[in-house]
């Protein structure tokens, strides 16, 4: 119901089946049946991720999305949002204290005391070479 409030909301007529694929995707299409309180923080953020993409908005806002993750589960999240970024068309913007993380990104820019400090095109990294 969580992921799919988000589906309805943006109006897709598809959003049980677009809650349900979602959270395969972010391996948790076992967990369907089981309440927030029943799930670890890193499950719960996995399900904030499928929610926002289960809305199928063209602009994904992703906040430290693998701050509460397994360095596995991290891995996983990050190849599914860049593979979300060039299969939907989908924009990713994420944002991070971690290089590693900054590392897969199109497009980087740093701020620094609230003032853009740099802003680059970024050659991306294999999400399976990263380190953190």
């Amino acid at each position: 119901e969580n992921v799919r409030f988000g589906a309805d909301v943006a109006g897709r007529p598809d959003a049980l089946d677009a809650a349900r694929t979602t959270l395969e995707q972010v391996s948790l299409g076992d967990r369907v049946d089981h309440f927030p309180h029943e799930l670890s923080g890193g499950e719960q953020q996995r399900v904030a991720i499928a929610r926002a993409l289960a809305a199928g908005n063209p602009i994904v806002l992703a906040d430290e999305p693998t701050g509460e993750l397994d360095f596995t589960t991290g891995l996983q999240i990050l190849d599914l949002l860049h593979g979300v970024t060039h299969s939907a068309g989908t924009a990713v913007l994420v944002v991070t204290h971690n290089r590693e993380i900054a590392r897969v990104a199109d497009r980087i820019i740093e701020l620094s005391s609230g003032s853009i400090a740099a802003d680059r095109p970024n050659e991306p990294a294999d999400v399976s070479t990263l380190r953190w």
